[in-house]
């Protein structure tokens, strides 16, 4: 199995992206939709990877990032800030001094957030892509139209949802 991803968002929706884009390329993805569960699940399973919004309830993603990078257990995790309002080059300057390895704006480009995964993790075996195991068909990034994409992934989580009430 490829490396662990922690994926930490409110918006199941972009969360559900990210997940099923790095699903299909072969790491372990976990998600958490707050901060303190985020935290709580970075700690037990040691991700190498934490993509985290910025935004978030009960611990600010920027908070949530100086915890990690300020625990001598988990400092070399990579965080990735991700966020839909904070932008512009103060809040990328602001971004590197919460300890952050990199960040990006919504919506996010999936090429561009593979790419940066891809050559900044560190190398471990190569993942199995979700696709070889299931037979289901990868995610084609260059022809990803992300507005497609949020409507089905919308319509899933609102059926998921609704299964649990």
């Amino acid at each position: 199995m490829g490396a662990k991803i922690v994926i930490i968002d409110d918006d199941r929706v972009s969360s559900s992206i990210l997940e099923k884009l790095f699903s299909e390329k072969g790491y372990k993805v976990l998600k958490a939709f707050d901060g303190e569960k985020g935290l709580k699940l970075v700690k037990e399973i040691r991700p190498q990877l934490v993509i985290c919004d910025m935004l978030l309830p009960k611990i600010h993603g920027a908070d949530l990032c100086r915890k990690i990078k300020d625990d001598p257990e988990l400092q070399s995790t990579k965080v990735v800030l991700i966020t839909a309002v904070y932008k512009g080059a103060t809040s990328r300057l602001d971004v590197k001094s919460y300890g952050a390895d990199h960040y990006f704006e919504k919506p996010i480009n999936p090429k561009e957030l593979l790419s940066w995964v891809e050559n900044n993790l560190p190398k471990e075996e190569k993942p199995v892509a979700s696709s070889q195991l299931t037979g289901s068909k990868p995610i084609d990034i260059e022809s990803l139209n992300i507005d497609e994409v949020m409507s089905q992934l919308k319509t899933m989580v609102d059926k998921d949802l609704n299964k649990k009430r």
